[in-house]
């Protein structure tokens, strides 16, 4: 017997379910959800909140049905306008490539606090190093996960290779702002994707003159009246009120946060010193001891890349008020890094070298300047106290970061025999000494150099201050440079018990015997050399137009013929190249007498001058290359050159460039009128105090004007580009900015 079936009920339309913060469009007006009846929905317009409109249940249903409408929900929910303010119309599946990878390896750490949250019933309250220990076991797992190392059973081939895509553990301060950013978007994996590579714009609430102004009311809190910090706030507060009563623009106010975070920024010792006095501060730091123990010089060396904001820079050095106002302008928002290497066991700091960003080139010219001596650059730059130090490390410690962990600079470290160690990423205090040296070197500068330089920066009438911010970079290249060796080497040290770092030095060198560094030409060509591959000729192997030949080279080319060889190039010395032949490498000597030291720059700029300045005696030969290598060696820029005080550093990739287009097929040939070469480097005046520009940035120079060249190409095809375009414009960027782009 057939079961009897009730008879179905008759299907009119669904009642749809929204909120206010869903998103109603039917023919292209969006329409924000207000309230709800038994009768269906009212609707306020997004663009026009006057304008409103009932829809019924089973109308809206069939238009949604059909297509004529549309429902999106949760689209003016807060979390989903942020997403979109930032990534448009992009979903995370338009992420591609490293940030993809990097987010959902985030996302794996956050679950795993949120679990930790769930599991205690509370927010987790760690000390800074429980919480990263906790961020490094979390890493582990995760890891461990992905390889499948808990899984018991597999069907996976033992000679499989497993791949993995694996981040390093992020800091305490990026897994927060990550934390933050995650449930702000509603827990979508989307808000954690990096938006930008490197420090980015850094948006301020106070300007740079606010800044200043509370900088030096900070100043005070190192006085004998031993002031608190609550009681400096308030001095501040009164006489920033004072000063904005007579300013049209009055200063910003800077928080009492930041304001005490600038004064634990100080030295320890000048804090003490100056609230307490010198007997005291002596007393204090002459029984301070280090956890880390390094007793002879050069036993422990510290190496690492310091990011600096240039208005930050000036402000704390107390030289912001001298800027010009152009120059204010200029530095705004403009980053430069240093790197800098100190010996543990005196303070002293024996690198000091700028970079436009960290890389594996700075690097190994930093662990050059350990192992060099740099009484040249102390001179250049017009310090009273000679750079003396220059030693063969025997330990040099860094970050994890790729500008060391290369194959550059960890070849260097085998070709010189140092043990290069590496503490484990995110823990400064395995490098304390680097550290600290970053934060209080700013400050040292503010008395020494205020009123003395960048007073003639205004005055420098054939070029603009905004245009030429690579040339006002040397510049404070320069200046820190001379603080280096006149102010923070005669400074007394709380690490020493209040001894000055070069008195340190001076007297450890002098009652222990320490690794001197070879001076030998060619082990700091086998350690330092920059490789590049030649064809040898009839004149031997050329590079920049010199020729090297000997008779092992004329047997290689006996028996291989004109072939194309490897050979390395120490910058530094253009004496003498190394060849890898078929039994390994070997030294070749130039045929033009090329004097010991004279440099790659050296060489590139008097033949640049040829070229630019003497088009006919360029082809002359090496008579004309030796004389203006000689004019420049009068005139001062040669010693500039030396000094290298420039955050540009030349690769193997930029000196082919220079070879093709400088010096082609030309070949250096001696003739008996070629004069000698002049050993002796005159010292020009100080560019800062004439008012001239410095002449740091010489083979920079001949860079800049390819890189002018380029950018010219670029708006003229920008131009044809926006002719064709009959929608909007489309804006070209291009900046004339050659710090940035080179």
């Amino acid at each position: 017997m057939l079961t009897d079936f009730q008879k179905p009920s008759l299907f009119h339309h669904s009642i749809v379910k929204m909120r206010v913060a869903d998103r109603f469009t039917e023919n292209d007006v969006n329409w924000k959800p207000k309230k709800q009846d038994k009768e269906g929905w009212t609707f306020t317009n997004e663009a026009n909140a006057n304008d409103e409109r009932f829809v019924a249940h089973g109308e809206m249903y069939s238009k949604l049905v059909s297509g004529g409408a549309k429902l999106r929900y949760g689209y003016n929910d807060p979390e989903n306008q942020r997403l979109r303010a930032i990534f448009g119309d992009d979903t995370f599946e338009d992420i591609t490539g490293k940030r993809r990878q990097l987010a959902l390896f985030r996302e794996k750490l956050i679950d795993r606090f949120d679990k930790e949250w769930l599991a205690l019933g509370k927010k987790p309250r760690w000390s800074k190093e429980k919480f990263e220990a906790k961020l490094r076991g979390w890493r582990k797992e995760i890891i461990a996960e992905m390889l499948g190392l808990d899984e018991e059973e597999t069907d996976a081939r033992a000679d499989a290779m497993i791949e993995v895509q694996a981040f390093g553990t992020p800091s305490m301060k990026t897994f927060r702002r990550d934390y933050k950013r995650y449930h702000a978007c509603g827990g979508e994996v989307l808000g954690i994707v990096h938006r930008h590579h490197g420090p980015g714009l850094h948006l301020r609430k106070v300007d740079a003159d606010s800044t200043a102004f509370a900088y030096k009311h900070a100043l005070n809190y190192m006085t004998d009246r031993k002031p608190t910090m609550a009681k400096l706030y308030q001095e501040y507060l009164a006489a920033l009120g004072k000063v904005n009563a007579e300013r049209a623009t009055p200063l910003l106010k800077v928080t009492r946060h930041k304001f005490e975070a600038t004064i634990s920024k100080f030295d320890e010792f000048d804090k003490w010193d100056g609230r307490h006095g010198r007997a005291s501060a002596l007393k204090r730091f002459g029984m301070f001891k280090r956890g880390i123990n390094a007793l002879t010089v050069g036993e422990r060396i510290e190496i690492d890349f310091w990011n600096v904001d240039l208005m930050t820079l000036f402000v704390e050095t107390g030289m912001w008020d001298i800027l010009p106002p152009s120059y204010k302008e200029a530095v705004v928002g403009k980053r430069i890094w240093f790197a800098a290497a100190i010996d543990v066991a005196t303070r002293y700091i024996l690198a000091f070298r700028a970079s436009t960003n960290p890389n594996a080139v700075s690097a190994a010219a930093a662990i050059r300047m350990i192992m060099s001596d740099k009484r040249h650059i102390s001179d250049f730059v017009g310090a009273e106290t000679p750079w003396i130090g220059m030693v063969h490390p025997r330990n040099i410690f860094s970050d994890n970061g790729k500008e060391f962990a290369n194959a550059l600079v960890e070849g260097i470290m085998r070709a010189a025999k140092i043990t290069f160690n590496r503490p484990q990423a995110g823990n400064p205090k395995a490098r304390p000494f680097i550290e600290s040296l970053f934060h209080s070197i700013g400050p040292l500068i503010a008395s020494f150099f205020a009123g003395r330089t960048f007073g003639s920066i205004a005055e420098k009438g054939d070029y603009k201050p905004e245009h030429q911010l690579s040339l006002q970079v040397d510049e404070m290249i320069q200046l820190f440079t001379l603080g280096v060796c006149d102010i923070y080497h005669n400074k007394p040290h709380s690490g020493l018990g209040g001894a000055s770092p070069h008195n340190a030095w001076v007297r450890a060198t002098q009652e222990h015997d320490i690794e001197f560094p070879s001076q030998d030409p060619e082990f700091m060509l086998h350690a330092f050399g920059t490789k590049f591959k030649r064809r040898i000729g009839q004149y031997g192997i050329p590079f920049m137009g010199i020729p090297y030949a000997n008779e092992e080279l004329h047997r290689q080319r006996t028996k291989y013929g004109q072939m194309e060889f490897e050979i390395k190039v120490d910058t530094e010395n253009l004496g003498h190249v190394a060849v890898r032949g078929d039994k390994g490498w070997f030294v070749v000597e130039n045929q033009v007498d090329i004097v010991r030291n004279l440099s790659l720059a050296e060489w590139i700029v008097a033949r640049h001058d040829l070229r630019t300045q003497h088009a006919v005696e360029a082809e002359a030969g090496l008579a004309a290359m030796n004389r203006t290598i000689n004019r420049l060696a009068e005139s001062g820029r040669a010693a500039a050159l030396r000094a290298n005080l420039t955050p540009r550093n030349l690769t193997a990739e930029h000196y082919d460039v220079v070879d093709a287009e400088l010096f082609g097929a030309w070949v250096a040939v001696k003739s008996a009128d070629t004069p000698a070469v002049t050993q002796a480097y005159a010292l020009p005046d100080d560019p800062l105090r004439i008012g001239s520009v410095s002449a740091s940035r010489l083979i920079p120079d001949y860079h800049a004007e390819r890189e002018r060249d380029a950018r010219k190409k670029k708006r003229e095809a920008a131009a044809e580009n926006a002719v064709v375009e009959t929608a909007a414009a489309v804006t070209v960027e291009i900046s004339d900015n050659y710090y940035e782009e080179y």
